[in-house]
């Protein structure tokens, strides 16, 4: 693409410290939020129609703008430079009926001449006749890209009507003072006020537009005045700073604008030099007159505005850089050889014992432990709950047969602490259903099993392996209802450990890394774990399943006792009660004889439910449940759940086994990723960039004088 611009003097508008800032910014639009680079302020030129803007823009530029006498501008033109990798031009208007996409002109060329056959096309696309003067709201935008360009935004507008115009261009006027106020108000605009001084200097309309704080006045068209007139004394006056209520910020410039037949720029330069030298314009101080210092000027104004930006790009770079190195501390150490392996998962070993024992012993201090809420981390409070709820499974779950009294209805089950519902519904079971019995029919049952079981024990005694096999059907649940317990207290501690892990691992390790790691060391421990699990109960359970679990004698004794002598206050209070039904226990009137309680006894035991011993089967089967229950369920608990599990949680990693680790062990569990290595490096090397991209902004940020 062939692009031919005069970059010797486009480059006079940037000094070398802009350039330097320039360079700066464009090497950071992939590390922060300048992606597009500075966007420097517009440097746009107004003034009364025929005051010689677009001559102004052409003398600073080298670019030629349309200056025939009898053409007016009629609608805004900017002229766009930026830095980019590879040069691009584009023409296009920007209708102001936004309904409207822009219109593209393809060019696959620019040379210096070639802006007014582009603003030609403009007319057309905006529907303007050549020679008219109506004025357009479109915008043309010439933008030119290339590698060797600095930014640069000029735009011309239309020339402001000057006073007592006549009232058929009103509509016109209004138009262009819009677009002007438009341009004006946006606060990274430069306003080159152009004025000429055949025109009283009260009657400048372009000075009563523009903002005195972001603009620079242009004396231009000076052959315009007889020499030594009122109003040439006036305008040097002026060019001087002499007059106080005309005093610019950025100061006033003196030009003489390029003549229609000098064809050359550099002819017009070299004639405005003479001109200077002869007249007495020449007064003026050198800086503020001549096209040359005039882009000395604009460019010191241009660098002050991108100075002036250094303190917001100083924040966006140092919230990168806090970013960058905020993401690098969550990598961690690096891990590219064994002993930074070995130092890692040694300090990952200490931090997990000491958290996985203050959850065993309870102890909720350490920050992993600190929501009230998360009660997945309080290891200790769930295995307790879960207890509870084992204890209440097997209490009021564990049996096939719940014997209740004579001639009472099914109660209702027992309900568990509301805060303890949600752990016993995991254990439910469809295979699990407890049946409700009276004593009564238990015994008919018991008595018609026991017809088929008869041995050599003399008519009614009872049969022991009667109250053994009853005892093994009551209790055959157990098993299957410890495993159960077993498996939601694996995953309980297996969730816990994987949640310390995560904790410790987090800051330096990817999600990846850590999964990696947990399938490679916890998982195997609990698979461990899980079959230590089973065979401790198979082992509880066996005195059990093979009826060797013989209870304590006085225990068992004292207890088969009481069973006993209940059953035999009920009876004789029962049959006594129907030998004498006025009798009550509040009743001391009536005497009891010891007769009338041997025929009770004797019409009990003579009747044919205990012609078995049904009886004493049922109470002594129900005596050794109770304390067989409670030593099965305290042992699941202590020797399955708490010695085989829960105690062995803090040796899952110790810092001893690191120390003994292979070097293949080690890249297995913490080797640092292909992915976390690459990520490391680039953020290593951001962090360099933007750290001396931070140095040079800081050397060139405006400095306030402390305490001023």
């Amino acid at each position: 693409m062939d692009l031919s611009l005069n970059f010797e003097v486009l480059g006079q508008l940037h000094s070398a410290k802009a350039k330097t800032l320039y360079d700066l910014y464009d090497s950071l639009r992939a590390y922060t939020r300048l992606q597009q680079g500075y966007q420097p302020p517009r440097i746009i030129v107004i003034g009364e129609q025929s005051s010689g803007k677009s001559s102004v823009l052409e003398a600073i530029s080298h670019v030629r703008f349309p200056v025939q006498e009898n053409l007016c501008t009629r609608f805004a033109t900017e002229l766009i430079c930026r830095r980019a990798s590879k040069t691009r031009i584009d023409a296009s208007v920007r209708f102001e009926d936004q309904s409207r996409d822009p219109q593209s002109f393809q060019r696959n060329s620019f040379q210096e001449d070639d802006l007014p056959d582009i603003i030609e096309d403009a007319k057309k696309a905006m529907g303007l006749k050549r020679n008219g003067k109506f004025i357009s709201k479109d915008v043309l935008q010439l933008e030119i890209e290339g590698p060797d360009i600095y930014p640069l935004h000029l735009v011309d507008l239309p020339g402001l009507f000057p006073k007592g115009e006549n009232d058929q261009e009103l509509g016109d006027k209004e138009a262009v003072e819009e677009l002007v106020d438009s341009y004006i108000r946006k606060k990274n605009s430069i306003a080159l006020v152009v004025i000429t001084p055949n025109v009283k200097l009260n009657n400048q309309v372009a000075l009563k537009k523009v903002n005195f704080k972001r603009t620079l006045g242009i004396i231009t068209k000076l052959d315009l005045t007889r020499a030594r007139s009122s109003n040439e004394k006036t305008y040097i006056r002026l060019a001087h700073k002499e007059i106080w209520g005309y005093r610019l910020a950025l100061g006033w410039h003196v030009l003489r604008n390029r003549a229609e037949d000098e064809t050359s720029l550099q002819c017009r330069d070299e004639i405005e030099d003479l001109f200077f030298q002869e007249s007495a314009w020449s007064s003026v101080p050198e800086a503020d007159r001549g096209i040359d210092n005039l882009r000395k000027k604009l460019s010191q104004a241009l660098y002050e505005r991108v100075k002036n930006t250094l303190p917001a790009v100083i924040e966006d770079i140092e919230d990168e850089l806090a970013d960058r190195r905020r993401t690098l501390k969550l990598l961690g150490n690096p891990r590219a050889n064994p002993e930074d392996m070995r130092s890692v998962l040694i300090s990952v070993a200490v931090g997990f014992q000491r958290i996985v024992r203050d959850g065993v012993y309870g102890k909720y201090q350490d920050d992993f432990f600190i929501s009230l809420n998360e009660e997945e981390t309080k290891l200790r409070s769930q295995v307790r709950n879960y207890t509870r709820a084992f204890d209440y499974v097997m209490r009021f779950r564990g049996t096939e047969y719940e014997v209740i009294p004579e001639k009472q209805n099914q109660p209702e089950r027992c309900k568990p602490a509301k805060y303890l519902t949600k752990f016993v519904t995991q254990y439910e079971n469809d295979d699990v259903d407890m049946e409700y019995i009276t004593k009564e029919d238990f015994s008919y049952l018991l008595a018609k099993k026991a017809t088929f079981n008869q041995g050599l024990e003399f008519p009614g005694f009872p049969s022991h392996d009667l109250a053994v096999q009853l005892f093994k059907y009551q209790a055959m649940n157990w098993k299957m209802i410890a495993e159960q317990h077993a498996d939601l207290l694996l995953t309980v501690a297996k969730a816990f450990v994987d949640r310390v892990f995560q904790y410790i691992f987090r800051p330096g390790h990817t999600k990846s890394e850590i999964e990696a790691f947990l399938f490679t060391c916890v998982d195997p421990f609990f698979e461990e774990k899980r079959v230590t699990l089973r065979a401790k109960i198979d082992e509880l359970w066996r005195p059990y399943d093979q009826c060797f679990a013989f209870p304590l004698d006085d225990d068992f004794y004292q207890g088969y006792s009481q069973k006993q002598a209940d059953r035999l206050a009920d009876q004789v209070y029962d049959l006594i009660r129907a030998k004498v039904p006025t009798i009550s226990e509040d009743d001391n009137k009536k005497k009891v004889t010891r007769k009338m309680i041997r025929e009770a006894i004797a019409s009990k035991e003579s009747s044919d439910e205990d012609e078995f011993g049904t009886s004493e089967v049922i109470d002594s089967m129900t005596v050794y449940y109770e304390m067989s229950r409670r030593t099965f369920t305290e042992n699941v608990v202590n020797l399955a759940i708490e010695s085989c599990l829960i105690c062995d949680l803090p040796n899952i990693l110790t810092p001893s086994m690191v120390d003994q680790m292979s070097k293949e062990r080690l890249a297995e569990l913490v080797g640092e990723s292909e992915e976390t290595t690459s990520r490391r490096e680039v953020l290593l090397d951001e962090i360099e960039v933007l750290r001396n991209a931070l140095a040079q902004c800081q050397r060139y940020k405006p400095r306030p004088i402390t305490g001023a």
